[in-house]
């Protein structure tokens, strides 16, 4: 990464035009999921929540109880990468961080990015900030508010997820990605769900 990098709001033009060359689906298994999306891939896939997490997750080892997407073989690909198309098998709900991708956020709630540089562009589109990682599904816009929702969250649990009983533990991961109904509405569950963790981080 260069030692500058410009920073990039919504209206700021960028040159960058997916090839569909999978370079950003390789070395993964950092691809980190937050509960919307755990309810809207499992939503996607028509299958249950269970079944996602077992199949196609694994915890964080040391960000817990953060899990992430499973890397599969020797390069590690994305376990949703797709390897005789090479598109995402879950382009329509796929996670903030290959929604944004090359762009690395600098500040979310300001909307404030920095161009990576890692996605190879070998054409002169330019294309806007917003058009780039909202796509057609208004993705990033939909679910922002709980992502940020979810990092504070995790900045309260982190420090402390050592100090918790093992029951406690399974307690919060439970709350925190399997205790929901998709036919239900995902944010407000999600937010109460949330509500219930943070009782049971400051209870004794």
């Amino acid at each position: 990464m260069e030692n500058l990098k410009e920073i990039l709001d919504l209206k700021s033009k960028v040159n960058l035009n997916c090839s569909i060359c999978e370079k950003c689906c390789e070395y993964r298994g950092d691809i980190k999921i937050t509960p919307v999306n755990v309810l809207e891939i499992s939503k996607f896939l028509k299958i249950s929540i269970g079944e996602f997490i077992e199949n196609y997750t694994e915890e964080v080892k040391n960000e817990p109880p953060e899990i992430v997407l499973k890397g599969i073989g020797e390069k590690r690909n994305c376990i949703f990468n797709d390897k005789e198309s090479f598109k995402c098998k879950i382009n329509k709900v796929k996670p903030l961080q290959c929604l944004i991708f090359p762009l690395f956020p600098v500040d979310i709630k300001r909307d404030l990015f920095i161009n990576t540089g890692e996605c190879k562009v070998d054409t002169k589109k330019f294309t806007t900030v917003k058009k780039w990682i909202n796509g057609s599904n208004n993705n990033y816009k939909r679910n922002k508010n709980i992502y940020i929702k979810w990092i504070e969250l995790m900045e309260e649990i982190q420090p402390k997820w050592n100090g918790f009983s093992e029951e406690k533990k399974e307690n919060i991961r439970k709350l925190l990605f399997r205790e929901y109904n998709l036919k239900e509405n995902f944010e407000r569950q999600i937010l109460i769900n949330m509500k219930k963790v943070r009782e049971l981080i400051y209870s004794l």
